[in-house]
């Protein structure tokens, strides 16, 4: 093969190598897991879902949520029931569940969906719904995710929203208390699972301080990076083994 052959060869390898790589999205770039439909999320233990709202199953989008017991001031209450919610848009779901507009719960930033949870209390959501008030557990079924971002809205009362548990393993990290309508951020890597808890019943409030939540994560590099990077070795192969028998 002549010289010329074997340069347009490395060129082509070159050039497709760059083009791919620079068709790559940002490495850290967090992707959304609160589904962009609004509606109840189907926990493990419920089964089917009690409002009327839409059910959403999350297993295909990865992962699943279970609703706890929250427990405080060694009272017991019922598992809370989870949506996703778009603070700008009113809502009634059905079983006393009435989101309206404005909210006279958290108000995180319109335009876009977070996790709500719905106290239950005495078997009836506690204040038409609008106290977000639960303990939840997410798994990512069975995946490790290389890093979760979790934006807590609106935590006004120090020790009780944040993180309980990572891989089934406690790992108490509690919030401290900051100004209305603030976001605070927890950002954990290598998860399978973590407990989550969001907001408080009662005092300093008549009702409680309610928590809404965001979840992104960084997902895995995808084929096409792969593809790419195997496109730039073979270039620089290419190149290290003609060196080589240059200098030989």
């Amino acid at each position: 093969m002549s010289k010329l052959s074997q340069l347009v060869k490395v060129l082509v390898a070159s050039t497709l190598g760059l083009s791919v790589l620079a068709s790559m999205p940002a490495a850290k770039a967090g992707v959304s897991i609160v589904p962009t439909t609004e509606g109840e999320i189907k926990l493990l233990n419920n089964g089917d879902c009690l409002s009327l709202a839409p059910c959403i199953d999350t297993t295909s989008l990865g992962y699943t949520v279970t609703s706890l017991s929250y427990n405080q001031n060694n009272k017991t209450y019922s598992p809370s029931l989870l949506f996703s919610d778009d603070i700008s848009t009113e809502n009634t779901w059905g079983f006393g569940i009435k989101f309206d507009l404005p909210d006279a719960g958290t108000n995180p930033l319109t335009g876009i969906n977070t996790f709500r949870p719905v106290m239950i209390k005495n078997g009836k959501p506690d204040e038409n719904g609008q106290l977000e008030v639960g303990h939840f557990l997410f798994d990512f079924m069975g995946k490790t995710i290389n890093e979760v971002t979790l934006d807590f809205h609106d935590v006004e009362v120090s020790g009780f929203s944040g993180i309980l548990k990572v891989n089934g393993n406690p790992f108490s990290q509690l919030l401290g208390e900051g100004p209305n309508n603030s976001v605070q951020t927890l950002v954990l890597k290598d998860v399978k699972s973590f407990e989550v808890q969001l907001g408080k019943v009662g005092s300093p409030f008549p009702t409680g301080d309610g928590v809404d939540l965001n979840v992104e994560k960084v997902p895995e590099p995808t084929t096409t990076a792969s593809l790419g990077l195997l496109a730039m070795t073979g270039m620089f192969g290419l190149r290290k083994q003609k060196n080589v028998t240059k200098i030989s």
